[in-house]
């Protein structure tokens, strides 16, 4: 068994050595308590003790700080806070961010949903979305099961043969199913969109209040044809979809769903169809539209 005395020795031993090296009076004063502690009696303490206390007459023993030890534990503090917060970044989702899905019908209902939510808060900041595509602004080809007529056999026995052929119906011009308003002219403002013309005309009543081109949508994303309502307003709005990206556009009034009325800076070819099914409107004109058309103005849309 080890000698309980000898092991004190040692540890006064250690603590007279790091008394001696102490670079104040206080670590110093500390270290010689603690050899004292551990062995009263023993020479080499007993000198130490007389000899620290005619070099530190007035000083106090305090504990020596390892400053090492403390910048290592905050450094390593600092490290762990990081990568929590990092963490916790990478599992947050923008609410904002659009809603990706290979069906178009949920697309089109994360849309009015968002459109609903936005129209009671009044306007601000929006969730980024697309201008629609072909596949939210037309519908799809249905496929018409027809069976053919069996064939005659000269056995009997012999069963017709039936294999159902889909037949794809042409696709028509998209137009929209809103509940109708009575005809125009409206007794108060309201927006008429030309589509043969590629013209819009803001109307007080009977009088035209603001005239100019357009460009709506191509062949292949035409914009929806009926009678609407501005159900939302936006100062600004990234818009993507397959083939673009338009950041920041301004001055946007939706109607129905996904379409809108717009300002435009990356084209000025106004008078012809150039859209993904929206109304692009020279941006200083869609700025005094903004501010003319409240919520709730009709927008009549006709081929």
């Amino acid at each position: 068994m080890r000698d309980p005395g000898g092991h004190r020795e040692g540890n006064a031993l250690q603590a007279v050595r790091r008394a001696l090296r102490a670079s104040s009076p206080e670590a110093a004063l500390w270290w010689t308590a603690q050899a004292y502690r551990a062995a009263p009696t023993h020479p080499a303490v007993r000198a130490l003790v007389r000899r620290i206390r005619r070099r530190y007459p007035n000083a106090r023993g305090h504990r020596p700080i390892h400053w090492f030890r403390i910048a290592l534990a905050g450094y390593a503090l600092l490290t762990l806070i990081a990568l929590i917060l990092i963490l916790y970044g990478l599992r947050l989702r923008n609410p904002l961010e659009p809603l990706v899905t290979a069906d178009p019908s949920v697309a089109i209902a994360a849309i009015e949903q968002t459109g609903i939510s936005e129209t009671r808060q009044g306007e601000g900041s929006a969730p980024e979305s697309a201008t629609p595509s072909p596949a939210l602004a037309s519908p799809t080809p249905t496929a018409t099961l027809v069976p053919p007529t069996p064939t005659a056999h000269a056995s009997p026995a012999a069963s017709p043969t039936r294999r159902p052929v889909p037949t794809a119906t042409p696709r028509p011009r998209p137009t929209a199913s809103p509940t109708l308003m009575p005809g125009p002219p409206f007794p108060g403002r309201w927006i008429l969109v030309d589509l043969s013309d590629q013209e819009l005309i803001a109307y007080e009543g009977e009088t035209p209040i603001l005239r100019t081109k357009v460009s709506t949508g191509r062949a292949r994303t035409p914009t929806v044809v009926g009678v609407f309502r501005i159900y939302l307003k936006l100062r600004s709005r990234t818009m993507r979809g397959p083939d673009y990206y338009l950041p920041n556009v301004p001055y946007v009034m939706y109607f129905y769903k996904g379409y809108a009325l717009h300002g435009t800076y990356w084209h000025n070819n106004f008078g012809r169809p150039m859209s993904h099914g929206c109304v692009n409107l020279p941006t200083p004109i869609a700025a005094q539209l903004y501010q003319w058309a409240d919520i709730g103005t009709p927008v009549v849309v006709q081929p």
